[in-house]
């Protein structure tokens, strides 16, 4: 299935020196089938048994509100915080490691939406700045990036980076970047801030309707919104269609499919 936003997108002549990227990392930069970041650093083959069971409890409980767009946006921001802060509370609390992080992440949990790597190559290769906007974790993020070879110098990860003293994570304090206040606005060092201010447009991908708030509002107009939309299609292709101008679903959702639409459409 997929919508394309024609009369939008015609508008916008998009060349490899005047616009930049953001990506939204699990569900989107992944395919559907991997593990997000939270569960893919854990391998529960070290961890206690309760561990998982506690961790998969939160997510049975808060996934299914996270992807209930008839919710009130307030009461999905209130379980969303509460949602994160609990998970930051468990990793504490069974002692996740810098080095089992890394022991899990190579267990292969996490894999590429298909075409996803090539694309970041070829942003690489063409000086096209990526921002990598996650509510989930950030060392997983870099550290599958590295184990794939592309962690290349034009990325730039935003994200709940946990803080290890030898090897011990320490409690997380820092405020928590969940799905409903996730935006690049104030988050940027100075120098990538002068980088995109020069660029007239950006190409935006999500998976759920709150990742099109990564950037501002107002710049919408001279943005491609491009959505994943991974679960109930049915249910929520009406309500990604008023928010992305592409939208993908099942065997379409690739990262080739988009190169293809952008080419045939806009790209010069």
């Amino acid at each position: 299935m997929k919508y394309i936003n024609t009369d939008k997108i015609e508008k916008i002549k998009l060349n490899k020196d005047n616009y930049y990227i953001v990506l939204d990392f699990d569900k989107t930069i992944t395919n559907k089938q991997s593990l997000d970041t939270y569960m893919a650093i854990l391998d529960f083959d070290i961890y206690k048994k309760e561990f998982k069971k506690e961790m998969e409890q939160l997510n049975a409980k808060y996934v299914p509100i996270e992807l209930d767009y008839s919710l009130d946006n307030e009461e999905r921001k209130k379980y969303m915080v509460e949602w994160y802060q609990k998970t930051m509370d468990l990793l504490y609390k069974y002692e996740v490691t810098n080095s089992k992080l890394k022991t899990a992440i190579k267990k292969g949990t996490m894999e590429f939406r298909e075409g996803a790597k090539e694309f970041i190559q070829k942003a690489y290769n063409q000086h096209i700045p990526i921002i990598i906007l996650s509510a989930g974790i950030g060392n997983a993020i870099e550290e599958f990036l590295k184990q794939e070879n592309c962690y290349y110098d034009n990325i730039y990860i935003i994200s709940n980076f946990i803080e290890f003293k030898q090897d011990k994570m320490q409690k997380f304090e820092k405020e928590i970047i969940h799905t409903m206040n996730k935006t690049i606005q104030g988050k940027l060092p100075k120098n990538l801030q002068k980088i995109i201010d020069k660029k007239e447009y950006a190409v935006l991908f999500g998976d759920i309707i709150e990742d099109v708030q990564m950037i501002k509002s107002e710049k919408l107009d001279k943005i491609i919104a491009i959505g994943f939309l991974n679960y109930n299609e049915e249910k929520n292709l009406n309500v990604y269609k008023k928010y992305y101008d592409i939208v993908l679903t099942d065997e379409e959702a690739s990262f080739y499919e988009i190169e293809n639409i952008i080419s045939q459409i806009s790209l010069s």
